[in-house]
């Protein structure tokens, strides 16, 4: 299996590290799922693939859902250091 297929599966490019990171963790899974079930067929690189699609997909959204966390918090934050003054109240 090379990162080649991966990409013709999901139709778009990925970065050698992405590739690399779901690779190590597909196949942690692959192993794990194996000793736990013993089915030969965990061990073929079809398998394989399925698994590091999903860990692809699972790092991607790990990733947008941090980068959006941050995207908040530095939005409050210059929103609060915009707002020095203090709270007045309107009567008219």
């Amino acid at each position: 299996m090379v990162k080649k297929d991966i990409e013709e599966m999901l139709q778009t490019d990925i970065s050698d590290e992405l590739f690399a990171e779901a690779l190590g963790r597909a196949k942690h899974k692959q192993k794990h799922i194996f000793d736990r079930e013993k089915r030969e067929v965990v061990m073929q690189d079809w398998y394989l693939m399925q698994l590091v699609k999903e860990q692809i997909a699972a790092i991607s959204f790990s990733r947008f859902t941090m980068d959006l966390c941050e995207m908040l918090r530095n939005m409050e934050k210059s929103t609060q250091s915009l707002d020095t003054s203090a709270p007045t109240a309107s009567i008219l």
